[in-house]
């Protein structure tokens, strides 16, 4: 028989120490099989293809290091906080919590949680290690070291974009190939993946960080008997004012400018920062009301609803104006799109060299000479009779009513002659005059099967 005093109790194994070495290990494990396949696959590489497999390694491994480093590391080294040891160490508290203990003991306030400085350090250096990878981009890397090497890409020109949704431009090239032109290459190689880990960063270190904090803030405030709504709601409005913000200045980056985009961008900055205000105010009022009254819910409704309602009215005016009159409204748009595209394509490049060739008269004893002297051009000219070409061609098309030839050709495949013809979309005769050139340009733009080919 054993009495109670003379029992020892044994504490609990403490399951944490287990985890922690076990996830330890496991990082180790999958880091060694990782680097030992890959050092393999790199080494063979950089053996057979030298320069031509470093250097986009090279390209890529800047851009992983970059991006990752905006979109992944902390700079609060005063708070230190960490969403990922956080929620390990809340799990491993589980794992070791009483069975009869309550949630809130076992779930510390996140806004508390803090690492060691050694600790914190080595975290945002491990994320940019284990991580940046998913960030390659082969392309900014590229602009980056190009940058570097004193290459201009127009990023000095990027403001510009924010005043283009403002502006109506002229119905002319000369908008886009002075404002828009000098920052494409920034346009397209630095600023969409800048954009893309900026937002990445929002959504970790302000939208998930912040709700971490609610969730946690509301878990021990209940537990206290007194969770603080309003308190809990100002963030929140916090958090949707900002996104919705971010979201508004993306719209400036956006494919496609009109005359709409400056009230879809209003109505969204409106939006984002009239929440942003409240935010501020049920901040205040949370130090000495925990609820928020059922008039201040009615007002950040309505006031929502009403600013989306006014943009859409001003959105749907907009248009129906325009569909009276497109040259007016689209016209300075497309142009610039045109404009931009003829850039892109380096049509302005193009050099045009025209020919008079003259025709030499020889006698009739010398026709066989000349094409002998001749025969390495006559043997694949092309010749054709351009209106026979079009009679051969007509039945092919059938009766489409909407199809008509735009040119014809002849062209020479394997010893065979064939001729070709390009073909264009007929407007409907219901189109009117003043409707003509909108719908050449943006409805009848071309024909699916455009291109015809027959064996002469």
């Amino acid at each position: 028989m054993y009495s109670t005093s003379s029992e020892t109790s044994t504490p609990p194994p403490d399951a944490g120490k287990y985890i922690r070495i076990g996830i330890v290990a496991l990082i180790a494990i999958v880091a060694f099989v990782l680097v030992s396949s890959q050092a393999v696959t790199l080494f063979m590489n950089v053996e057979e293809f030298a320069d031509l497999f470093i250097t986009p390694l090279y390209f890529a491994l800047i851009s992983a290091l970059i991006l990752s480093v905006i979109a992944l590391v902390r700079v609060n080294i005063v708070k230190r906080h960490s969403i990922f040891w956080y929620s390990l160490s809340t799990a491993i508290g589980f794992f070791n919590r009483n069975q009869t203990s309550a949630i809130s003991e076992n779930i510390t306030s996140f806004h508390d949680h803090k690492v060691s400085v050694p600790h914190f350090v080595i975290w945002q250096i491990t994320k940019v290690v284990l991580f940046g990878a998913f960030f390659a981009n082969i392309m900014f890397g590229f602009a980056i070291t190009y940058a570097i090497d004193g290459n201009d890409l127009g990023v000095e020109n990027i403001p510009t974009i924010f005043s283009l949704p403002f502006v109506t431009p002229p119905t002319d090239y000369s908008y886009a190939t002075e404002k828009v032109i000098p920052m494409v290459p920034a346009l397209l190689v630095l600023v969409p993946p800048i954009l893309a880990v900026i937002g990445l960063r929002l959504l970790l270190f302000v939208g998930v960080h912040h709700v971490y904090k609610v969730v946690t803030y509301y878990i021990q405030d209940a537990a206290g008997g007194k969770p603080k709504w309003l308190n809990y709601t100002s963030t929140l409005e916090a958090i949707a004012g900002i996104g919705i913000i971010w979201s508004a200045f993306n719209m400036f980056f956006v494919d496609n400018i009109d005359y709409n985009t400056k009230y879809a961008i209003g109505g969204t900055l409106v939006i984002g920062f009239a929440l942003i205000a409240f935010s501020i105010f049920d901040k205040i009022r949370s130090r000495i009301l925990t609820h928020m009254l059922k008039r201040d819910v009615y007002i950040r409704i309505f006031t929502i609803i009403a600013i989306a309602v006014v943009v859409g009215i001003a959105i749907s005016v907009n248009t129906s104006v325009a569909d009276a009159k497109k040259i007016e409204y689209l016209g300075p748009y497309t142009a610039q799109q045109i404009g931009v595209n003829k850039y892109l394509a380096e049509l302005d490049q193009i050099e045009e060299h025209i020919h008079d060739p003259t025709i030499k008269s020889i006698s009739p004893n010398q026709i066989d000479q000349y094409m002998k002297d001749n025969a390495d051009v006559l043997d694949v000219i092309r010749v054709w009779d351009w209106q026979a070409a079009f009679a051969k061609l007509k039945p092919e098309i059938g009766l489409i009513p909407y199809v008509n030839f735009e040119d014809n050709d002849i062209l020479r495949f394997d010893n065979k002659l064939y001729w070709t013809a390009s073909m264009a979309p007929i407007l409907p005769s219901s189109v009117s005059l003043e409707n003509q050139w909108y719908n050449e340009h943006l409805v009848y733009t071309h024909v699916p099967n455009g291109f015809l080919t027959l064996e002469a």
